[in-house]
Parts: structure tokens; C-alpha cells; sequence
């Protein structure tokens, strides 16, 4: 069950706001259209209830937002306040617990290193009796070094079969060429410079909508035809399939901004 987020003062701020579009004869479809917004927040901040919003970052935005348009100066109500007092205790109390545990930590790590030293020289013995094994350990560590070294590439994963011809001891690069261009198929990058909301619809259904900050990074597997409705466009750069993404041009005078993707 979704909690209110609701007050007294969040509802007279909202009927400060209903006033205010009432006095320019507007109805809330018309502020949607006008703002590339969602109707059912221009309904929350009027009602004064935020439930619907997903955070308080989000809902902060969008405040902002109808209120520049509506030409208006309201302080955010503090409906989130309380809820921000919970955290806080929880987390002291998370920390004192930790404290309180960190001795035993220390004595178990000691324990764990202790018999992994012992285990380490027990195998070297071992492996010191026997010529084939340390052949086989060599060669284990040859191919695990490759893994590694291609997982951090990005051109194969630990889970897919890496395929060797025994004759030229080389790694079949059919698999890695194919893995390689699948990783920028379909793939919507996009970085923030400043605080920036976004939403993205896929077709006519809304997949993500979002508030961001300064050095925060947002990717998502997306096919066409898909769009992505931007606010403060002069704060995020983005690719689309390794492509730049334009988002300053044509953005309109409240730096709000829609990239259509199509399918040609």
C-alpha cells in the first residue's frame, strides 16, 4: 500500500499552484502539452499528495518546473522530512553495530588468511613431487590470464566458451567479432553534467523517468522507435549505438528538449 505523502502545507502550496492556472485559464492537459510533462504530477503537486512521485529529487524537479511556468515562488513543502529523520537513525544504528562486531572481524580474518597461507604451501609441496602437475598448473594459468585479460576488454564474457585451434594455438575470433559488435547495438549512453531530468518512452509506454546529477551515467538496452524527453538539455551528452546525440538544438526556452528515434 502506497504511503501518502501529505500535509496540511503541501496542500495549501497546491492550491496556490491550481489558482495560479486557473487565473490563466489553462487546464492541467494544457500544462502537460506545454511542459512535456505527465498529467498525474500536475495533479500531485496541486492535491498536495507526492505519493506518486518515485523520489523526493524527482518530485523537487517537477515543482520547479510548473512553478517557473506558472510564474510563481513556493518553498518545497517538507512532507519528506520526516521520513529523512528515519534513515538517519537507521544508519547510526547500522554503524554502531559494526563497531561493535569489528574485534571478531580482525580475529576471523586472521583465522582465514592463516589457513590460506597454510593451504598455498601445502600445494606447492605437492606440486614440487610432480613434474606433470606443475606442466598442467602452467598451462591453467596461461588460459585463465587470457580470460581475464578479455573480460576486462569487454569483447567476451567468463560465461561463453572460448574456442582454441590446438594446431596454431590461436583463439578463434569469429566468437570475439560478433560479441564485440553486439555490445553497441541498441545501447543508449547518457552523461550528466549538472542536475537533469529525463523520461523515456518506448513507443507510447514510459520505461524511465528519472531525476539525475553532476558525473551520474545512465544506460539502457533500447530498440527503435523509441524517444527521450529531456529537461536542462545543456546538462547531459549521450550516444545512441556509439552515435553523439544532439540535445541543445531545438530545445525549447524552458531547456526542455524531445530526440525521436526512429525506425529508418
Amino acid at each position: 500500500m502506497t504511503v501518502e505523502l501529505k500535509s496540511a502545507n503541501s496542500a495549501k502550496v497546491g492550491k496556490i499552484f491550481k489558482d495560479a492556472r486557473n487565473n490563466l485559464e489553462l487546464s492541467k492537459k494544457d500544462i502537460a502539452e506545454a511542459l512535456v510533462m505527465n498529467i498525474k504530477y500536475i495533479q500531485a503537486i496541486e492535491s498536495g499528495n507526492y505519493s506518486h512521485f518515485p523520489s523526493e529529487g524527482f518530485a523537487r524537479a517537477y515543482f520547479i518546473k510548473y512553478q517557473d511556468f506558472l510564474s510563481i515562488n513556493c518553498d518545497f513543502p517538507l512532507i519528506y522530512e520526516e521520513d529523512t529523520r528515519k534513515v538517519e537513525i537507521i544508519e547510526k544504528s547500522i554503524s554502531k553495530i559494526n563497531t561493535s562486531l569489528m574485534p571478531f572481524f580482525k580475529k576471523g580474518v586472521i583465522v582465514i588468511l592463516t589457513t590460506f597461507v597454510f593451504l598455498i604451501f601445502y600445494n606447492i609441496i605437492s606440486n614440487n613431487n610432480s613434474a606433470e602437475n606443475e606442466n598442467n598448473m602452467a598451462d591453467n594459468n596461461e588460459n585463465e590470464q587470457f580470460l581475464d585479460q578479455e573480460t576486462k576488454n569487454k569483447i567476451i564474457e567468463l560465461d561463453e566458451p572460448v574456442v582454441f585451434d590446438e594446431a596454431s594455438n590461436e583463439v578463434n575470433k569469429v566468437n570475439i567479432e560478433n560479441k564485440t559488435s553486439s555490445l553497441l547495438n541498441n545501447k543508449l549512453t547518457l552523461n550528466f553534467l549538472d542536475e537533469c531530468w529525463i523520461e523515456i518512452y518506448s513507443g507510447n509506454e514510459l520505461v524511465a523517468n528519472q531525476l539525475f546529477q553532476l558525473d551520474d551515467v545512465y544506460m539502457l538496452d533500447i530498440k527503435k522507435p523509441f524517444k527521450v524527453v529531456v529537461g536542462n538539455a545543456d546538462n547531459v551528452e549521450g550516444t545512441y549505438n556509439g552515435d553523439s546525440i544532439d540535445f541543445i538544438t531545438n530545445a525549447n526556452r524552458l531547456r526542455v528538449n524531445t530526440i525521436i528515434f526512429n525506425d529508418e
